[in-house]
């Protein structure tokens, strides 16, 4: 069996839209494909956003691969953190963080720890990890803001942190 080895990624930006809207966005993600194309392809979850929910996500890279994976959320406190632990094609552990700032904007953080273990993600690793995830989250950035504003003024469902 080949080394494991985890590589930590830290994002951090503002988002003008209410903390509430960016946290559903953030925690739902069924929203994904809307806001967070074309990283995000399909998500079909088993119900509605909770603890224990578990997501099929298909998610695409900057360049040919696409990759299924498996997300459960496992803490979930709205409206400041929502953690989930994926599997499948690849194995990572994500935590979202929000804070809010003067000026009503939140402050939104990512800390996702990649297990790059599955053999092909330890070939592409050293050349494609920090900018095929610097594409994907040019891509949440761009497209968080715009989506978390329009669901804020229409409604938006639930959250149950149990």
């Amino acid at each position: 069996m080949g080394r494991r080895r985890e590589y930590v990624f830290n994002d951090e930006w503002e988002v003008d839209a209410p903390i509430l809207a960016v946290f559903r966005a953030l925690a739902d993600s069924t929203t994904y494909p809307t806001w967070w194309a074309p990283v995000y392809l399909s998500v079909e979850a088993d119900g509605p956003l909770r603890v224990g929910r578990v997501a099929q996500e298909r998610v695409k890279g900057r360049l040919f691969y696409e990759l299924g994976v498996t997300s459960e959320i496992v803490r979930l406190e709205p409206p400041r953190e929502c953690e989930l632990v994926v599997s499948g094609d690849l194995s990572a552990r994500g935590l979202w963080t929000l804070a809010p700032l003067l000026g009503g904007t939140v402050w939104v953080r990512l800390e996702w720890r990649l297990d790059a273990s599955p053999a092909t993600l330890r070939l592409l690793a050293p050349v494609l990890r920090r900018w095929d995830h610097r594409w994907a989250i040019r891509h949440a950035i761009g497209g968080l803001e715009p989506y978390a504003r329009a669901s804020a003024a229409g409604s938006g469902s639930a959250v149950s942190s149990t």
